[in-house]
């Protein structure tokens, strides 16, 4: 078989498993939260794992079969070989971390070295499958399939969960202190660790601003790339559907009807908590409706753009579930209105970067009807 015709189907495993990493380790996340003590070997490892495997055999099939082909189509396959290095991270780092729970046993922290190699393999296997579904899609615009639109919208809302994903890695103080030492995991378990509260206070700005960034930088790339209405939220959609139940959902349903232990990150695992958390899922849901209205200006330029941008970034922090319930912006006061501005600058941001970063996703091929950049010869 030619390798051109393996593109899409490869693209697609790898596709499917990059969002199942990602699901799966939200999941894996929010019992680690509610002090849920869990093996190597649940449900959410087996779905994150599942993930890995299916992004490390697209990866390696893709640089086996670019060997096959010529200088023309090597552009495409690209994204292979950045997924398999994070697949080959993934690698070393998932029997890394059964060694670590079994030595270790119960471990609250994102911020580990096992944990900190399979988020970085988990992102560079999402960009490379993004980098490789959006040429394709680019390449096939005028007669695209439904298969591969389907795909740059699968895969844009994969890289949204990344961002929101890495950002939450980067802004786990506990983690950074008993990774590197800093404090005891018993002085940290009893909240008297000075770093980890000096730490939150001065990641907190930084982390609302790239949240925005990342999420109004898929917002408008979604907008460019695919090519119809409808786009942006479906992208949406899917990164609301997997907050509304790997995160806010199961969080709900553990706390109001299972039971749970609770950790130092959840102190007050009760079921008025769980009523409180299932209380915000219909606002939350009720976030694609302004997410419609972005669809129509994302579309256009001037200023309807600039106002874009500025929508884009506090409502990208907003879509992101976890961020947003566990940094209080679901119960809004007077500083409220002071962390509007780090996530309207990140909107900005997002804006500004947009030509360079469709430009290196899409090899500077963009046509002007989609990405407004000059087509190079």
């Amino acid at each position: 078989m030619e390798a051109d015709r393996l593109l899409t189907p490869l693209y697609g495993l790898g596709v499917v498993g990059a969002f199942l990493q990602v699901a799966g380790a939200n999941w894996d996340v929010s019992s680690h939260i509610l002090g849920i003590v869990d093996s190597f070997f649940t449900p959410s490892h087996l779905v994150l794992y599942l993930g890995i495997l299916l992004v490390l055999i697209a990866g390696f099939l893709g640089v086996w079969f670019e060997r096959q082909t010529g200088a023309k189509l090597r552009p495409f396959f690209t994204g292979f070989r950045v997924a398999f290095v994070g697949s080959l991270i993934q690698l070393v780092a998932g029997p890394l971390d059964l060694w670590w729970h079994s030595v270790y046993g119960f471990d609250p922290f994102l911020f580990t070295p096992t944990h900190s190699m399979l988020i970085v393999g988990l992102a560079l296997g999402g960009v490379g499958m993004g980098v490789g579904t959006l040429r394709l899609l680019q390449r096939n615009n005028n007669d695209g399939t439904r298969l591969l639109k389907f795909l740059g919208a699968l895969i844009l809302g994969t890289l949204w969960l990344d961002v929101n994903f890495v950002v939450l890695w980067l802004a786990n103080a506990q983690g950074v202190a008993y990774t590197f030492g800093v404090c005891a995991p018993q002085v940290i378990s009893a909240r008297s660790c000075a770093f980890v509260g000096a730490y939150e206070g001065a990641i907190y700005l930084p982390a609302l601003f790239l949240d925005a960034l990342g999420g109004a930088a898929v917002i408008l790339l979604a907008a460019r790339t695919i090519g119809r209405r409808g786009a942006l939220t479906s992208v949406a959609a899917l990164v609301v559907s997997v907050n509304a139940t790997a995160n806010l959902g199961f969080t709900a349903y553990m706390l109001l009807y299972v039971g749970v232990p609770g950790s130092f990150y959840f102190a007050a695992a009760t079921r008025t908590a769980g009523a409180e958390i299932a209380s915000i899922i219909p606002p939350y849901l009720a976030l694609l409706i302004p997410v419609l209205l972005l669809d129509l200006l994302a579309r256009r330029e001037g200023r309807r753009a600039l106002v874009a941008s500025l929508v884009a970034g506090p409502l990208s922090v907003f879509i992101d579930g976890r961020f947003s319930l566990f940094s209080g912006l679901w119960s809004p006061d007077v500083t409220t209105l002071l962390y509007l501005l780090p996530m309207m600058l990140g909107g900005l941001a997002a804006r500004g970067i947009k030509g360079r970063l469709e430009e290196a996703l899409l090899a500077g091929r963009v046509p002007a009807a989609l990405g407004g950049l000059p087509v190079q010869a």
